[in-house]
């Protein structure tokens, strides 16, 4: 075993061993090296082969090996590390470190500082500890944790997990990303391809996953996710968030805050606790609710299951059919394209409009205005000076209490109406010499002569034939909304970490 101490150059064979001074050496070694100590100094050790172990010592030192390496202690000082092949593991203690990696890289750990580190291949285990440390891997990366700091990881292809921890950090994933833990700070994340688990962290973080999401936790701030696949649960917490999802979601809680959704193809279940906040679904609904706030939504789908909106000031425009919809207290409006099988408007100054009305329509104490266009169930509009327009009214109405007023475009036999208490008036579009009415135990029955039906009426202080009749009840919808939302992005820009 040949032992080298106070080296200034070495250019013969192997060596096995290599000792350096307390000076500034500069050792070459041309082939391999088992165990190489540089102790203190600013070094330079130039390796044309394999080194088995290296310890750098303190000072600012540069370590070359044009092979493979096992192990690497750089010690204190700003060191920089060169390994032309695969490298096992190394720690790079304190100070600004430098470490390029030509191939696959086993274990890392970076140590205070500002550290960079840069693999060619893939990568094992990373720890970046504390400083603002920037970390690139081509390939595919196991475990990043990356510490303290403002930290910067860039990984080309899979990542199976990535803490960010503490600070400003910039993730970006070439491939698919397994889970990713962001930690608290303002934090940036974005996946070429697939993401299984995300959780955010406190902090306002922006999150963009090209392909599809599996589970995402947002947590507390202002935070923007964007997927452009699919995604299966995204919990977005507290805070003034943003969500957009190209594909289909499947649950989406929106939390509290004023949030804004997106949704490019279907929805499953959509809620939110409290807060104003703007939904916008491209497709079928399958349920929202939103507990407290003024809500906007808006479902361009043939289908929306259940809705139920909460306490304040909601909007709801279904471009296709609704099962259900609750709209709780507030001044409420509601339009329907299709069909709705019941629809409760519960209290408040409400407006709805309604194409076809399969079983139910309700609405409690207010002054309401009501549009349907064909009317096959019940209609029932409780106290308050309402205003209802059906153009075919083919089921039940009862207007409850209050000056109401009734106007039907045609009605059809065995149909009815109610006026309830109150001065209420009746209006039916025709000419009245096509029509008789005859009364009978408080009953008025009245014919159209033209179709032979009757419908049977009771309580109306007024019943007039009107030339025309205008359903302009209702006020305009404020849709500008949703041109905002199919505006919203959640990019990845300025400083990025690529997994």
């Amino acid at each position: 075993m040949s032992l080298l101490k106070g080296i200034v150059n070495l250019l013969t064979g192997n060596g096995q061993k290599v000792i350096g001074t307390k000076d500034n050496d500069q050792i070459t070694v041309d082939g391999d090296v088992n165990i190489a100590k540089l102790k203190a100094g600013d070094d330079t050790l130039n390796v044309s082969g394999n080194a088995d172990f290296i310890s750098a010592g303190s000072g600012n030192d540069t370590v070359n090996v044009q092979g493979n390496a096992g192990h690497v202690y750089l010690g204190k000082g700003d060191d920089e590390l060169n390994i032309g092949g695969d490298l096992k593991k190394v720690f790079a203690g304190s100070g600004d470190d430098t470490i390029n990696v030509d191939g696959n890289l086993g274990k890392a750990f970076l140590g205070k500082g500002d550290d960079e580190l840069n693999v060619a291949g893939s990568a094992g285990i990373i720890f970046a500890g504390c400083g603002d440390d920037k970390v690139k891997v081509d390939g595919n990366s196991g475990l990043v944790s990356l510490g303290f700091g403002d930290d910067e990881l860039d990984i080309g292809g899979n990542s199976k997990i990535v803490f960010a921890g503490p600070g400003d950090d910039s993730v970006k994933i070439g491939g698919d990303s397994g889970k990713a833990f962001l930690g608290s700070g303002d934090d940036t994340l974005c996946v070429d391809g697939n993401s299984g688990f995300v959780s955010a962290g406190s902090g306002n973080d922006t999150v963009n996953i090209q392909g599809n999401s599996g589970i995402a936790f947002l947590g507390s701030g202002d935070d923007c996710i964007e997927v452009g696949g699919s995604s299966k649960l995204i919990f977005a917490g507290s805070g003034n968030d943003t969500v957009v999802v190209d594909q289909n979601a499947k649950f989406t809680s929106l939390g509290s805050g004023n949030d804004q959704l997106y949704v490019g193809g279907d929805a499953g279940k959509v809620t939110s606790w409290k807060g104003d906040n703007q939904v916008m679904v491209e497709g079928n609904l399958k349920s929202a609710w939103f507990a407290l706030g003024s809500n906007d939504l808006y479902v361009g789908g043939d289908s929306t299951g259940i809705i139920r909106t909460g306490a304040k000031d909601d909007l709801v425009w279904i471009e296709g059919n609704a099962n259900k919809i609750f709209a709780g207290l507030g001044n409420d409006k509601v339009y329907v394209a299709g069909s709705a099988n019941y629809v409760d408007m519960g209290f408040g100054n409400n407006e709805a409009s309604i194409g076809t009305l399969n079983k139910v329509f309700k609405s409690w104490a207010g002054n309401d205005k009501v549009v349907i266009g064909t009317n096959d169930g019940c209609v029932s509009t409780g106290a308050g000076k309402d205003q209802v327009y059906i153009g075919n009214n083919n089921g039940n109405v009862d207007l409850g209490l209050g000056n109401d007023t009734l106007t039907l475009g045609s009605f059809e036999n065995g149909s009815y109406a109610n006026g309830g208490l109150g001065y209420d008036v009746l209006n039916i579009v025709g000419d009245a010499d096509n029509f008789s009415i005859k009364s009978k135990w408080g009953y008025q029955y009245i014919t159209d002569l033209t179709s032979n039906a009757t419908m049977k009426t009771k309580n109306f202080q007024e019943i007039n034939f009107i030339d025309d009749a205008t359903d302009n009840l209702i006020s305009d919808f404020d849709l500008s909304f949703t041109k905002d939302l199919k505006a919203l992005s959640c990019g990845c820009t300025g400083d990025v970490i690529t997994l």
